[in-house]
């Protein structure tokens, strides 16, 4: 039997109850909308679990349905640890028995595009930890995967949790208001890390800066200039990178990574023709959590932003809060999710010309090849 949708369209065969009330009239309140995580690790505990757990004890129409894990003891651990009701060592029994409304998904980078995938095929809405595919291949895979032949989606989303930060958004206010005025002309962004010698490709970090600054000047990259200087005594991954150039706005930038350096940090400075905002972004392990931000016009401090007003806790300072109530917020309006998939792809793209180790990315200059 072929079941219909709104307007009498038809749904694939795997649509989950999400999104087949998605495609009607939104969340039914009488009915809980039932979440499964996938992946038990290190961001679920520091930022998932928290926030899915804030999220459900402030939406009794939420339950928190199961958690899933290729360790099955990791995920019992973390099930009852965070309120979750069951838990699994396998994900397909996790589906077969869960019927899912919502799946957040943080698996390692590797892994995402195809895993999402997969459950997008099959009709349940995903929120994907970033990035969400290593190329440009696999995240134009995950939006034909969210794609329907009557040009609506699965919902999805991409953890992007610079996006959601407090702080983060603040900055893409001023930013926002800067722009409209004309005046917003360059950003500078820097990642610091201690001791990242392991064999993750800078690439994968990268792309943090490489969305938040798109994300603040809000506009793609129009041209970019890539350089790398190899720490080959460390190991044959292991490299500072720099990036530079303009975005489509007319807006300049720098954007530095540094695997090895004496502190944990996320600096970055916008400047417009009045006024200059030094942002100290918050993360987990960093001397500079909670965060702020500082105004300056005139060589004068004129305000002062803190990542944790009114005493907020690390996995709303940090974003994952945020993200995970915006993507069960639309599930449960019916509505989409406005950071899918598709609006990544940029991003994803520049990463891999990292990944990739490419001097340059972007429109052709004059006697060079496109990318």
């Amino acid at each position: 039997m072929v079941r219909l949708g709104a307007g009498g369209r038809p749904l694939a065969a795997g649509a989950s109850r999400a999104e087949r009330l998605a495609r009607e009239d939104g969340w039914c309140g009488a009915m809980s909308l039932r979440v499964l995580l996938v992946g038990c690790g290190g961001i679920s505990r520091r930022g998932h679990g928290p926030a899915l757990r804030r999220y459900a004890a402030a939406h009794l129409d939420v339950e928190l349905a199961a958690c899933a894990d290729l360790d099955a003891g990791i995920a019992g651990l973390f099930a009852e640890r965070f309120g979750f009701r069951r838990s699994y060592g396998d994900l397909e029994e996790a589906l077969r028995r869960e019927q899912p409304d919502a799946i957040v998904l943080a698996v390692p980078a590797p892994l995402v595009a195809k895993v999402a995938i997969g459950l997008l095929e099959r009709g349940y809405p995903v929120l994907m930890e970033k990035p969400p595919g290593l190329s440009r291949t696999e995240t134009l895979g995950i939006v034909r995967a969210a794609s329907r032949e009557d040009g609506s989606s699965v919902p999805n989303q991409v953890a992007f949790n610079r996006r959601f930060m407090p702080l983060s958004r603040r900055v893409r206010e001023w930013s926002g208001a800067r722009r409209r005025e004309g005046g917003l002309h360059h950003v500078q962004y820097d990642i610091y890390r201690v001791g990242r010698t392991d064999s993750e490709d800078a690439s994968v970090t990268l792309i943090h800066g490489i969305d938040a600054i798109r994300y603040w000047a809000g506009s793609d990259y129009r041209t970019v200039r890539i350089a790398y200087r190899p720490l080959a005594h460390l190991g044959g991954n292991v490299v500072n990178v720099s990036l530079a150039g303009e975005l489509e706005g007319g807006v300049t930038f720098a954007l530095n990574y540094f695997p090895v350096s004496g502190a944990v940090m996320e600096r970055a400075v916008l400047m417009s023709e009045d006024e200059t905002l030094l942002a100290r972004l918050p993360f987990w392990t960093s001397g500079d959590s909670p965060g702020e931000a500082e105004r300056y016009r005139g060589n004068e401090r004129i305000e002062r932003w803190l990542g944790d007003e009114d005493g907020a806790e690390d996995d709303i300072v940090n974003g994952f809060y945020a993200e995970n109530a915006s993507f069960l917020d639309h599930l449960r309006a019916g509505t989409r999710p406005e950071h899918d998939a598709a609006s990544a792809v940029q991003s994803v793209e520049l990463a891999e010309a990292v990944l990739r180790r490419e001097s340059r990315f972007g429109r052709r200059e004059e006697g060079e090849e496109a990318r």
